[in-house]
């Protein structure tokens, strides 16, 4: 059965030597024994490539002697040619665009479309090898149906499908394509689920029985009503204690910065953190390296919780064979806007202190916007 969720790649890499012009690529054979290799490569885009199509090389020789396997990796420099470049098959290209992307965007992204990737692979099996031009709508219609069969909700299928013709458009771009085939995916519709939100009480029952990190995540989530990513990946240079504001990056706005004053229950919290002679970037650093889905991912690890503290999330049916639940951590979010929205405070506001408005979230932060969203954080009622 296919799973709807993200794993973390396991990715090969690059890096320079000193004295040398040339990156060179570090990557895993099957056995897990670790390579270096020289990828005769100036620029680290066309390096990457190089590194990922030697990774995919020694993971597929386990069935061969070692030296066999070296020799087919000292080869591949000279089979990768400028022609196969501008013609790959299906399985290089997809390769290709992957490591061209985790230069430019998140660790979170690399992972959701090198998922995406893995599974389109995995599907078209032996053909992938064959030309990238041949790729058809029809294959790809294929694909979006399996993921959707496997319980899929529409909105991660609908997500498979911009991927896919991301990288597609790239590939026409550059002229591999005269078209691109992903346009013709005939996407599911939504369907409407009426999230649900925790009461305060519930709140304290689940920041009571979660440990370690988990405390900490689930008082953000609360108090700032940021998404789970945000919440794992907030950093202490991002915290000014003195002027009570906290500034974090929104994932799903491209990384961009947004600033709130800090809860002072949530401040309380913290104060007791910073205490630590440990110096470290995240606050929370653990869970900022894990990915969001997965039966060991952090929305998994959530529920684990709530199961355990005997609080609902509410599960209901889904798609295909998968189930829903209406009150996942992202409750936190529609808790949050909750509490102050039955305070008096104007939508605007609310909305303002999510980072959910994309047109005011640049705007230059002011002592009078600080006293405004200050006054409506303070609305969300304490656990305590």
């Amino acid at each position: 059965m296919q799973e709807c969720y993200h794993y973390v790649i396991s990715m090969a890499s690059v890096h320079r030597r000193i004295g040398s012009p040339y990156w060179y690529a570090s990557f895993r054979d099957s056995s897990g024994r670790q390579h270096f290799r020289s990828t005769k490569q100036k620029k680290r885009s066309e390096a990457l490539v190089f590194a990922l199509a030697m990774e995919n090389a020694a993971k597929q020789v386990e069935t061969l002697h070692e030296a066999q396997a070296l020799n087919i990796i000292s080869d591949l420099m000279n089979r990768i040619g400028v022609d196969q470049v501008r013609n790959p098959s299906i399985q290089d290209f997809f390769t290709q665009w992957l490591a061209i992307k985790s230069g430019s965007i998140s660790t979170g992204t690399v992972e959701r479309y090198g998922f995406v990737v893995r599974a389109l692979l995995a599907q078209l099996g032996e053909s992938a090898n064959r030309p990238l031009k041949s790729l058809s709508p029809q294959e790809l219609n294929a694909f979006a149906q399996s993921r959707i069969k496997a319980g899929c909700s529409p909105s991660t299928v609908n997500l498979d499908g911009k991927i896919l013709r991301t990288a597609l458009n790239y590939a026409r771009k550059q002229g591999m394509i005269t078209y691109n085939p992903a346009d013709a995916i005939e996407l599911p519709k939504k369907k409407t689920i009426e999230r649900g939100v925790f009461s305060p009480q519930e709140i304290k029952l689940l920041v009571d029985q979660a440990s370690g990190e988990w405390k900490t995540v689930i008082l953000f989530g609360y108090y700032t009503g940021a998404r789970l990513s945000d919440c794992c990946r907030m950093e202490w240079e991002g915290i000014d204690f003195q002027a009570d504001t906290l500034t974090y990056q929104v994932q799903k706005k491209g990384g961009i910065n947004h600033k709130i004053p800090i809860n002072g229950d949530l401040k309380e919290h913290l104060l007791t953190l910073a205490t630590s002679d440990k110096a470290e970037k995240f606050v929370t650093p653990e869970m900022s390296a894990k990915g969001p889905g997965g039966r060991r991912g952090l929305s998994e690890g959530f529920k684990r919780i709530a199961r355990a503290a005997g609080v609902d999330i509410q599960t209901v049916e889904g798609y295909g064979i998968r189930k829903i639940s209406r009150r996942t951590f992202h409750a936190l979010r529609h808790s949050a806007t909750s509490a102050m929205a039955n305070a008096g405070i104007p939508e605007e506001i609310r909305m303002k202190v999510i980072g959910h408005s994309s047109k005011n979230i640049h705007r230059g932060y002011t002592h009078h916007e600080h006293q405004i969203l200050k006054s409506a954080i303070e609305t969300i009622p304490p656990l305590g």
